[in-house]
């Protein structure tokens, strides 16, 4: 399930081969797994800061991330699976990928995958422990936070690879929020499994009910440049504000019918970013996929790599690939990360996951669904829907997961079953109620004195 650890496109392809609509759907087809076989993942992606300036790290150098990967691959066994140019670009370690993301200070884990949150979690530790006491070394420490508190954007640096110069022209190109998206968001995502194509719909749709609640229990960015800025979540403000092409929901997600064809028809339309040929990234100018699928572009046909590297640029709050992710979560500390997935897994694995979501969200429109993401990075579970909180939607949600999470009697070594992975959010949900990014605007204020150290105590990786 690890979505950015693949190889790149290859650099040529067989000129009497068109890619042909069936190709594309054969290849979500291939993503079915056996009902027995279905399985939970995790990403989580982390800012690296310098621990005495606080300042974002840097690729290169004697206290590098490279420097960081280095040692991990001498002294812990990863491995180096995917370059870029100088960058290091994925290692992998049993099934583990540690990944770059588009800027030079962020590093992101790719779990294994697991049948169980307890797996998971354990995976999670071992993973927080290792990095960061390798990264001390270097005088480095990783912060689970949507949005990097301290720097300007000019004070981080972009990850210069081939593939990553190419994609950042057309960012740029395209307005919006872009940079703060380039370089400082930072998210925390599911990955699930589907049997079938009526199962992908079933799932996909759960996932789109579900998405506003884990939006608002886990909005946790309310500062930016060492400042408040007025957002529980200013990552999802960010995503609101950006290439709307590629962001967001459709009201054709929520429909009865919808399934590959429909979201392959979705993914066309959308604005084709990046080609590789020769050996180079290329930026067509003015066209959709749909348009490079029919007639080509200049003298390239277009190949399934084309799609595969197309729909890795679309960025909707679920996405389809060979599996479903669920990608709306700002990044989070890290004793928080494993309610996220047990949350996801109460309900797209449990048989009435589908039917208790619909009933809590039955009087919600589509406008509903779509608008609420800019509330809701303002206010958190603040924000009314239908006369009712999040907040008390939210407390009906975490009810049920633990219901749901009970029932499959998954058990640890101590008898414990996967509903104990939820008591980090019910701190949140139940006592403090409010989003973490509330509590941390509020101490940032207080207590803390907005002092930077009282921050990143909160958030570290350890």
């Amino acid at each position: 399930m690890n979505g950015s650890s693949g190889k790149y496109p290859a650099s040529g392809q067989d000129n009497d081969v068109w890619l042909s609509r069936k190709d594309i759907v054969n290849y979500y087809k291939e993503g079915c797994k056996k009902p027995k076989d279905v399985v939970i993942g995790m990403e989580v992606e982390k800012h690296g800061i310098n621990q005495e300036t606080h300042q974002p790290i840097t690729y290169f150098g004697p206290k590098g991330l490279k420097k960081i990967q280095k040692k991990m691959i001498e002294e812990l066994g990863w491995r180096i699976v995917r370059k870029d140019g100088n960058f290091w670009m994925a290692l992998e370690r049993c099934g583990s990928h540690l990944t770059l993301e588009s800027a030079q200070s962020m590093s992101e884990l790719s779990g294994r995958t697991h049948p169980s949150i307890h797996d998971l979690a354990r995976e999670l530790k071992i993973h927080q422990h290792e990095e960061s006491v390798i990264s001390k070394i270097y005088g480095t420490l990783w912060l689970g936070i949507g949005v990097q508190p301290f720097a300007k954007n000019s004070e981080i640096k972009p990850l210069k690879c081939p593939r990553y110069k190419a994609l950042y022209r057309y960012c740029k190109s395209r307005g919006g929020l872009w940079e703060e998206d380039w370089k400082k968001i930072a998210s925390v995502q599911a990955n699930i499994d589907y049997s079938s194509e009526a199962d992908a719909r079933k799932k996909f749709q759960i996932l789109l009910r579900l998405s506003p609640f884990l939006s608002a229990m886990y909005a946790h960015s309310p500062l930016n440049d060492g400042k408040l800025t007025g957002f529980v979540s200013y990552r999802t403000h960010v995503l609101t504000h950006n290439d709307a092409s590629r962001f967001g929901i459709r009201k054709s997600f929520f429909d009865s019918d919808f399934g590959f064809e429909k979201w392959i028809d979705f993914c066309m339309d959308i604005p084709l970013a990046l080609i590789y040929r020769n050996g180079k990234w290329i930026n067509p100018k003015n066209l959709t996929f749909r348009q490079f699928f029919e007639n080509g572009y200049e003298d390239f046909r277009p190949t399934l790599e084309d799609w595969v590297a197309h729909t890795g640029f679309v960025y909707t709050f679920v996405r389809l690939k060979k599996y479903i992710e669920a990608r709306i979560c700002d990044s989070v500390p890290s004793y928080l990360v494993s309610s996220i997935q047990a949350i996801v897994k109460a309900f797209v694995y449990h048989k009435d996951g589908e039917r208790i979501l619909k009933e809590l969200t039955k009087s919600w429109s589509f406008e509903d669904f779509e608008e609420v993401y800019e509330k809701i990075a303002k206010k958190g579970m603040e924000v009314e829907v239908r006369g009712k909180k999040l907040l008390e939607y939210c407390r009906e949600i975490i009810n049920h997961a633990g219901d749901n999470l009970k029932s499959f009697k998954v058990l640890n070594d101590r008898k414990d079953d996967e509903s104990i992975y939820l008591r980090s959010i019910k701190d949140f949900v139940f006592i403090k109620e409010m989003s973490p990014g509330q509590y941390v605007a509020e101490q940032w204020e207080g207590d803390w004195g907005q002092n930077p150290e009282r921050l990143i105590k909160w958030c570290r990786y350890e």
